[in-house]
């Protein structure tokens, strides 16, 4: 739930627990600004109850790396988007797991990984998905050009 503080400088602070951290993101006040803006501040400390595995290597770049989608799913809970970010880490996180599936069917070390992302591709735009190679730029971390490059790759 959103909260105020009462002093001058006054902003909008969500918090969650997820992954073994505590996560609170805080918009300034400048936060109504047209379109759909991040946050000015994020805040990942440890739990106090987080698993003994986190606890002894720390916030590492996994840890990152998973609590991203949780600032994702904050941000879509600011702008009042709950679905619609729901359904944005749902595509997310489902693209992230056919990879994996897909890769660890070819043997993981295999050539392959253009075909997998044709798959997907094509598995998204079959579900009538209205942006597939911008939900796999978002999950691989990779520019469009370079996906419609490898699934250039793919088709041949």
């Amino acid at each position: 739930m959103p909260q105020e503080t009462p002093d001058r400088d006054r902003f909008v602070e969500l918090s969650r627990q997820a992954g073994g951290c505590f996560i609170t993101a805080r918009w300034g006040n400048d936060s109504e600004t047209a379109g759909i803006t991040g946050p000015d501040e994020v805040v990942i400390r440890l739990a106090d109850n987080a698993d003994p595995e986190i606890r002894s290597h720390g916030l590492t770049s996994a840890v990152f790396h998973q609590l991203g989608r949780q600032v994702d799913d904050i941000v879509a809970e600011f702008h009042d988007m709950r679905s619609v970010g729901a359904y944005q880490v749902m595509v997310r996180r489902y693209i992230e797991g056919r990879l994996a599936e897909l890769a660890q069917g070819r043997g993981a070390t295999a050539d392959g990984f253009e075909s997998d992302l044709l798959a997907v591709f094509e598995d998204l735009a079959g579900r009538r998905h209205t942006d597939p190679v911008g939900a796999l730029a978002t999950a691989t971390g990779r520019s469009r050009a370079d996906l419609d490059q490898l699934l250039d790759v793919a088709r041949q």
